[in-house]
């Protein structure tokens, strides 16, 4: 039996559930988005289906940090057909996470990309729309209705 056949499905689980493990320590995105790993620091994102990012970050045990924490934040999507949209981030008043507006992300072959500095150390992140839990769980409400 060819092993990718196994392999495979596990990793696309893997890539679609909103939890991260990292150093021995499992933690959930606590605002219900994608939490991903930096090398110094995670990051929770979250789309809204009528429009606009926002940013969470913090540590690898899964502890809030400030907005602050991260010298720069960039956010950009590629829809099919359309120029890149790139979000004007800014870190709110509370310095408690970083917010863009931008139009809804609707297309499923769109890519999210963030860029981030934190600590002096810099990632590009590229994330299929698809895998964000709110439109993940549309499409399956929409599923579930078809008849």
């Amino acid at each position: 039996m060819n092993k990718l056949h196994l392999v495979l499905p596990a990793v696309m689980l893997a890539l679609t559930m909103p939890a991260a493990a990292h150093n021995g320590v499992i933690h959930e995105a606590p605002h219900g988005g994608i939490l991903k790993a930096t090398k110094n620091a995670h990051f929770e994102i979250l789309l809204a289906p009528k429009g606009g990012t926002r940013i969470y970050l913090m540590d690898a045990a899964g502890r809030p940090l400030p907005a602050s924490a991260a010298s720069e934040l960039s956010v950009e999507v590629d829809r099919p057909g359309s120029k890149t949209e790139y979000l004007k981030m800014i870190p709110d008043p509370t310095n408690t996470l970083w917010t863009g507006p931008g139009r809804p992300v609707d297309d499923p072959k769109s890519i999210v990309r963030v860029g981030i500095v934190v600590q002096g150390s810099s990632e590009l992140i590229e994330i299929p729309r698809a895998q964000f839990p709110v439109y993940a769980k549309a499409a399956a409400a929409g599923k579930a209705h078809a008849h």
